[in-house]
């Protein structure tokens, strides 16, 4: 690294970029020597805040705030992990982590989108691992999607990641130049999978926000409102709610008993792949 490169702000960065050792970091960060020796990390330029620091080490997600911020560094064990929500609406993007006892936020400008991208995946892949079979897709389940929704659940399934089934709800016009938001929900063979383009109420056309969670997080697929609303209910008591309309309402009958055969099927695989299992009956009672 020179003297120009190790003199420089990282406050001044504008674009997203890798991590892999921590002489890629830039050089006004304090990593923890506990931090050291960290598996993939990634460098988020500033936002709406100073720019920051993520780290996958083993099973713990680290996030390290520019010391001029005078935050301490944050870590939580991938497995505390209940959701995420992964955002851009066009300069502004955003991840959430959030589980037991903590919602952290990180926004950063997404110049240069492609490097969190790539942390995702692999974060995911850690993340949702033994949450389920890989697989290939299913050919119709991605089918009926208009261009954007279609290409931004494209970015969020990985590699051998199987999508099962999906909702969708497409934006429409409520008055002249207003459009209500669009809404996806997509269950895949290792996470359930919502992504919307509502931004204060209403369809953002530059932008989407992807949350997630593991199948075992969900508790139940049900609808309200008489019948007019999608609710999601997960198990840490909160609560996902999707405007459904007439004409989709038999699928969410369907999402929701694919989702307890998933369900189940995931539990008995991993039952049977538990250290110590052998001969032993795989059945496995429902919910």
């Amino acid at each position: 690294m020179t003297a120009e490169w190790a003199a420089k702000d990282s406050r001044d960065y504008i674009v997203a970029f890798a991590l892999s050792s921590t002489n890629d970091c830039p050089a006004d960060f304090e990593l923890p020597s506990s931090m050291a020796g960290f598996d993939t990390g990634l460098f988020l330029p500033r936002g709406y805040r100073d720019p920051c620091v993520l780290l996958l080490k083993d099973d713990t997600l680290s996030i390290v705030s520019h010391p001029g911020t005078g935050e301490p560094p944050r870590q939580c064990g991938l497995q505390q992990i209940s959701s995420v929500e992964a955002g851009h609406m066009l300069l502004k993007g955003w991840l959430r982590f959030t589980g037991s006892g903590f919602d952290y936020t990180i926004r950063y400008n997404t110049r240069g989108i492609g490097p969190v991208l790539r942390f995702m995946r692999c974060f995911r892949e850690r993340w949702l691992r033994g949450a389920g079979p890989h697989g290939t897709s299913d050919a119709d389940a991605g089918t009926g999607l208009d261009i954007k929704f279609g290409n931004a659940l494209a970015l969020e399934i990985d590699s051998g990641e199987s999508l099962l089934l999906h909702v969708f709800q497409p934006p429409r016009e409520a008055r002249r130049h207003r459009w209500l938001a669009g809404d996806l929900l997509a269950l895949t063979s290792r996470r359930l999978l919502w992504i919307t383009d509502r931004e204060r109420g209403f369809c953002s056309r530059y932008g989407s926000i992807a949350t997630y969670v593991p199948l075992e997080a969900v508790r139940s697929i049900v609808l309200i409102s008489g019948g007019d609303m999608l609710q999601v209910e997960l198990n840490d008591g909160t609560a996902w709610q999707i405007p459904i309309a007439a004409e989709n309402r038999g699928v969410v009958e369907e999402l929701a008993a694919a989702l307890e055969t998933t369900q189940r099927k995931n539990k008995s695989q991993n039952w049977e792949s538990a250290p110590g299992f052998g001969g032993l009956s795989s059945r496995v009672g429902s919910r």
